[in-house]
């Protein structure tokens, strides 16, 4: 693995809104460690390049340009996963073009090559959740058991947004593409975020038994790179479908009563039954089964406000 750590000449405290010393366990400015981030990780993660930078646009859209310009030719061997985590994105966003800086938490994208046509790549995001969720099991136990999985990438603590994932695609041949993985991760529940999207969020400090402000965040992104490193393995040899008994362990709505909305408007509701082998939600809808793919739709329990 290559780590660097980029300063800026920009004062802006990361964390100004998000941690207050009177109810957050992390310091006011909490970093991650490069060289103990080199030593905790195993395997395939220990080739990754990793960059982080006090402040960017959108570690998305670095990652983006990087893997345009990254060289993979046919035959050669892909090349080694790529993390660009940074403390404040000024230009950050979710799904659907929701703006996202996750101050209150941690904010990176990893970029991973996967040797496949675009039609194998079904089930991704599901794949990316799942690895999210067993890193934090890694972490803590306890932390893990209380997270549980919003399809089609989201992960949640009691109903409340834990993180989010956005994923996008780099073509590099006709067989190869790079996918770029937005994650923003709440470390502590964020108040001002919270009034800002008028629903209560999520953190990983709140469901520890203790939580290290020195080293777990750096301890804590380890588990999450060594994750998405064996899930990309897994995937490209087999794709989703191994994943998804343990992917329906965690699933937050199944045979629950759900609506579908695309911009604010129902599109579909019904009893949510699960997922298939390629990660396609099975509503079952007065007119029977019906397979849904991601696409820009979102998932909501049937008795919550449509927003």
């Amino acid at each position: 693995m290559t780590a660097s750590s980029t300063d800026s000449t920009d004062s802006t405290d990361p964390t100004d809104s998000a941690h207050s010393a009177a109810s957050s366990p992390l310091p006011p400015v909490w970093r991650i460690d490069p060289v103990r981030l080199q030593a905790a990780l195993v395997d395939d993660a220990r080739q990754w390049q990793c960059e982080l930078v006090q402040e960017t646009g959108s570690t998305n859209a670095d990652l983006v340009q990087a893997c345009r310009r990254a060289p993979w030719a046919e035959g050669d061997m892909p090349p080694a996963g790529m993390l660009r985590l940074a403390y404040r994105q000024t230009a950050g966003r979710g799904r659907q073009g929701r703006p996202w800086q996750g101050q209150a938490g941690m904010t990176f994208s990893v970029a991973m090559p996967l040797a496949l046509p675009p039609a194998r790549l079904a089930g991704l995001s599901l794949a990316v959740g799942l690895a999210l969720a067993e890193a934090l099991n890694d972490f803590d136990a306890r932390l893990g058991k209380a997270v549980d999985l919003k399809w089609p990438n989201d992960l949640q603590i009691d109903g409340r947004k834990l993180a989010g994932i956005l994923i996008e695609s780099v073509p590099a041949g006709p067989q190869r593409v790079w996918t770029v993985v937005g994650i923003g991760l709440n470390l502590v529940r964020d108040a001002a975020m919270e009034a800002a999207l008028g629903r209560s969020l999520a953190g990983v400090t709140e469901c520890m038994d203790g939580f290290d402000p020195l080293h777990g965040p750096t301890d804590l992104l380890a588990a999450v790179l060594n994750r998405l490193a064996a899930m990309r393995s897994a995937f490209l040899a087999d794709g989703f479908a191994p994943m998804a008994r343990r992917w329906s362990a965690r699933d937050a709505y199944r045979d629950q009563p759900v609506r579908l909305l695309h911009d604010g408007a129902v599109q579909a509701e019904g009893m949510a039954r699960g997922v298939d082998h390629e990660g396609h939600l099975l509503l079952e809808t007065a007119s029977g089964l019906q397979r849904i793919a991601s696409g820009e739709v979102s998932l909501r329990p049937a008795d919550e406000g449509v927003r």
